[in-house]
């Protein structure tokens, strides 16, 4: 960076930080050129003379940190003008980010018509800085992903990035003390996402809230619980005491968030979970007549603790810590101070539950009170509890923009719910006039409860953000900070004192910004159909990484990115966007060598068969790109990878891998030391001792490192791999070849016998052609379903959706199209049959409904039903056209290329001959047909 990093001062340490930076230049005259390059740590928003330019940046290590360029030549104008910059500093444990320090660099220059240069660069020129107190603590909504934005508007202070704001009151940006956190920066080499509108595809529900319960609660900043897989830095502990006062004695129904807890020292009995209403269980409770003793018990599941109590309305209740009948003042309830480890166990474990009612828990600090007038923090929880009054008006989507909810219609706020009609990776803007006074909850999901007007959230997986509109501004203009994925967002605007005006609801694409070049038809309609979920899915998981989704997680790992790239090869034929998913991979490595499954990440969250996967990638961008350097560039890296599992290999003369490595080395490996297909059958793949599966994945990785040691010119590492290739093959051969079933064992007791173990023996080169027909046999007879019932997965499935990629390429490698065929109109046509436009991960549709790695029928229908492969380093200049089709008798389509699109068109004729229509290739290319 050719820049000094700054900040607000010179540590930039601290959880999910907001730092804002604004230069003033006076120019004299409209700039011939202006270049901006920015680095931040972690993602910024940049605006000049008050208008939003972008959100950035890519994700990075901050070993390999990556800066943006932007040309502002056409934004900027004679006379004042003002760059201004919003950084976020994520500051905690995500698969997106890696911990490292606040920061912000910006360098360039402003050059002029009479030839002056005004530099940009942080430290130099005048930028200046300071805190956005604006954002508070915020929780994050899953394991995964950063804290949400809480934005009170009420700590403003004006139009911060304006041209007009008054700066006199900011500081100068600090240099920070430690420049040497990041390494060399490189360029961004992808595109920016996309930025393009997004449109709801329906509006759900306009309702109004309606007060029906007396909702009691509170939130509690617990930054160091639940850091992914990493010890608590404190305990998740609390109770929670107060009194209910009921004029008469009453059974009622209350609601209550996942706890123990006491009425009058006596325990509350389960809960059912509300069909309509997330996070929350239902109790039937007896209240005496008088104040009733309130006691829970609770453990946080997230890093903030969240305390809700529903009671009804209509029996006169009242909650006070203090035993006061006016409600909605004093002391609400007391809780139990947030304690170390130490603390709990030393003073509060032993403890009789509930605690005494002179127990002044004096040893750990005492109760703490909690204020009437807080309230729960959680947007999921309180949209999720809300309750609705009727409909009473229908509004389209293009009616909402300038759409009055009147005060007299809406006394305690509105809820709309918008159906985009699958899921996208959108960045919210709410715009907002006369909200002054009131809570703006966002909201998102994938799944609707059982009424259909509340999002289905969870303990582990809610996904909320929220704004407080300040009474002394006219406008609320909230453009959330990150990029959110989801199908559904509800907008709930909580406690109005005036008529407000929803002047815009705007989603902006944060998705990587490709072309649909490929295309697909042919005589089955219902396989064009799962041809196009695929592509739809695939669009959507493409951000500035591969992603494995983009809702609760959007992690780059290693198996879904080398899938992924092969569906973008039959539709987009983007290649940029692998070269980076490749840096970080190379990037990746953990202590002991291996690739880690996701990347970026502070975890060691290795899972071995991806880091052998890794090789595929390699050689998969490299076959199509010839782009040597990136291999050049990560070759050691790769080198190290294999250290690793030659190493386990070589524990045994026949280097076969053992599938139990962690358990017999006695490590905790972070998502299993072997994952195979995990959605499967129980019993169907046994994943235990010495694997068919494990070794075959090992044998690829081989493979496509020798052909990567010959690209780069390493005969020495060539003939180690090969030494090593040829043991191998012989081994995995001898050993779980079963003669008398003809087909694969899965492991070297022959415990089951799945078609997996086969068909990866196939696409590791070692079935031997007497194997080939008895394997074929075993396998067809083994998948004539994918579902174990033979009609549904709801008694299992054989082959998952994630993991159908492999199984369709040796299905394909022997010659089954009619298996394959068949397995994509029974998975996948089930799919589509449930109403779904994207694939979801697993047959569990309550899981993520929008993942790409189960959309490679897509790919398997452009290569092998239209019959396109594309030309490689192997043979660059020719296209190979070769039909497997079982079923389909006439296919048509496109297929991207480098130098043009790849046509072709066929059909069969009377005789059951085909016939090509014709196949049509790009200049400097040439078209062979095969079979």
């Amino acid at each position: 960076m050719q820049a000094a990093a700054i900040w607000y001062d010179e540590s930039g340490q601290g959880r999910n930080l907001y730092a804002r930076f604004r230069l003033v230049l006076d120019l004299k005259s409209k700039p011939e050129k202006a270049l901006l390059h920015l680095f931040a740590d972690t993602t910024y928003q940049l605006y000049v003379n008050g208008e939003y330019i972008r959100l950035g940046s890519l994700r990075f290590d901050p070993k390999h940190p990556v800066y943006d360029t932007h040309d502002l030549s056409a934004l900027l104008r004679e006379g004042r003008n003002v760059i201004a910059v919003q950084v976020n500093y994520v500051g905690h444990k995500t698969f997106i980010t890696m911990l490292s320090q606040a920061g912000f660099a910006a360098w360039g220059e402003v050059a002029l018509a009479d030839g002056s240069r005004i530099n940009l660069a942080t430290g130099t020129a005048d930028w200046k800085a300071a805190p956005a107190a604006a954002y508070r603590y915020a929780a994050k909504p899953s394991l995964f992903l950063k804290a949400g934005d809480c934005y009170d508007q009420r700590l403003e202070n004006g139009d911060w990035n304006a041209l007009s704001f008054d700066d006199s009151g900011w500081g100068a940006g600090v240099p920070l003390a430690n420049q040497e956190a990041w390494g060399e920066a490189e360029s961004r080499g992808i595109p920016y996402m996309s930025g393009s509108p997004v449109l709801a595809e329906r509006l759900l529900h306009t309702l109004p809230l309606e007060r029906r319960e007396l909702l009691c609660s509170f939130s509690v900043p617990m930054p160091h619980v639940n850091e992914i897989h990493e010890a608590d830095q404190t305990s998740r502990f609390m109770t929670v005491k107060t009194w209910i006062y009921s004029p008469r004695a009453a059974d009622v129904t209350i609601g209550l968030f996942y706890q123990n807890s006491w009425i009058n020292g006596e325990p509350v009995a389960p809960g059912l979970y509300a069909d309509d209403k997330s996070m929350r269980l239902n109790h039937r409770v007896s209240l005496r007549e008088g104040w009733n003793a309130y006691f829970a018990k609770c453990d946080s599941l997230q890093d903030m603790y969240h305390h809700y109590l529903a009671l009804p309305e209509g029996f006169g209740l009242v909650v006070s810590a203090d035993r006061e009948l006016e409600g909605g003042r004093g002391v609400m309830f007391r809780r139990s101070p947030i304690v170390s480890h130490e603390q709990y166990a030393s003073a509060l474990s032993g403890r009789e539950l509930p605690f005494a009612a002179e127990d002044d828990l004096a040893d750990v600090g005492g109760w703490v009170d909690v204020l009437s007038d807080e309230h729960g923090e959680s947007p999921t929880m309180s949209s999720g509890w809300d309750t609705y009054g009727l409909a009473f008006e229908s509004v389209k989507v293009e009616e909402l923009a300038g759409r009055v909810f009147s005060l007299a219609d809406y006394p305690a706020g509105f809820s709309l719910l918008l159906d985009l009609g699958m899921t996208r990776l959108v960045v919210p803007r709410v715009v907002l006039e006369g909200a002054g006074g009131a809570t703006v909850d966002l909201t998102y999901g994938e799944h609707l409860n059982a009424d259909g007007k509340h999002l289905r959230h969870y303990h582990w997986y809610g996904l909320g953000d929220r704004a407080y509109a300040d009474e002394r501004s006219p406008r609320l203009d909230w453009r959330l900070t990150q990029p959110r994925g989801f199908r559904y967002v509800q907008l709930t605007v909580r406690g109005p004192v005036q008529d407000v005006v929803l002047k815009a609801f705007e989603l902006s694409s944060a998705s990587y910004p490709v072309e649909t070049k490929g295309s697909f038809r042919c005589s089955d309609p219902l396989l064009e159909q799962i041809w196009e979920m695929g592509v739809r899915t695939e669009a959507v998981n493409m951000e500035d990484a591969y992603t494995d989704c983009v809702t609760r997680e959007r992690g780059q790992y290693i198996r879904d990115t080398i899938i992924q790239y092969h569906n973008n090869l039959a539709v987009f034929g983007d290649h940029a966007l692998m070269r980076r998913s490749l840096q970080l991979m190379g990037q990746s490595p953990d202590a002991t060598g291996k690739f880690r499954a996701v990347y970026p990440n502070t975890g060691d969250y290795t899972i071995s068969d991806f880091a052998l996967n890794a090789l595929e990638g390699f050689w998969a961008y490299y076959a199509q790109t010839g782009d040597a350097a990136l291999v050049e560039t990560y070759w050691d890296a790769i080198q190290h990878n294999l250290a690793w599992f030659h190493e386990l290999a070589d524990e045994r003369e026949d280097m076969l891998l053992d599938a139990e490595w962690d358990v017999k080395r006695g490590i905790k490996a972070h998502y299993g030391g072997f994952h195979g297909d995990l959605a499967i059958v129980e019993g169907y793949l046994n994943i235990t001792g010495i694997h068919c599966v494990f070794s075959c994945t090992y044998l690829i990785a081989l493979r496509s490192a020798a052909k990567l040691a010959a690209v780069i010119g390493r005969p020495a590492e060539a003939v180690e791999l090969e030494r090593r290739i040829a043991v191998l093959e012989r081994s995995i051969r001898e050993t779980f070849w079963d003669a008398e079933r003809g087909c694969y064992s899965d492991n070297d007791r022959k415990l089951s016998h799945s078609a997996h173990a086969s068909l990866f023996a196939a696409r590791a080169g070692v079935l031997t052609p007497e194997q080939l027909e008895p394997v074929r046999a075993h396998v067809r007879r083994d998948l004539k379903s994918l579902f174990v019932n033979g009609y549904g997965p709801e008694d299992g499935v054989y082959v998952s959706p994630s993991f159908s990629f492999y199984i369709f390429e040796g299905l394909y490698l022997i010659g089954l199209a009619d298996t394959a065929e068949r397995i994509m109109r029974q998975g996948w046509g089930w799919f589509l049959q449930k109403g779904l436009k994207q694939t979801p991960e697993y047959f569990d549709l309550n899981q993520s409904l929008c993942h790409a790695w189960s959309s490679c029928p897509t790919y398997f229908m452009s290569t092998q039903v239209l019959g396109v492969q594309l030309p490689t380093v192997e043979r660059p200049d020719e296209v190979v056209i070769r039909v497997q089709t079982a079923d389909v008798t006439e296919a048509e389509g496109t297929v991207p290329h480098s130098l043009g699109l790849i046509e072709v068109k066929w059909h069969t004729d009377e005789q059951g001959a085909r016939v090509f229509d014709y196949v049509r290739v790009p200049d400097g290319l040439t078209a062979r047909i095969v079979g």
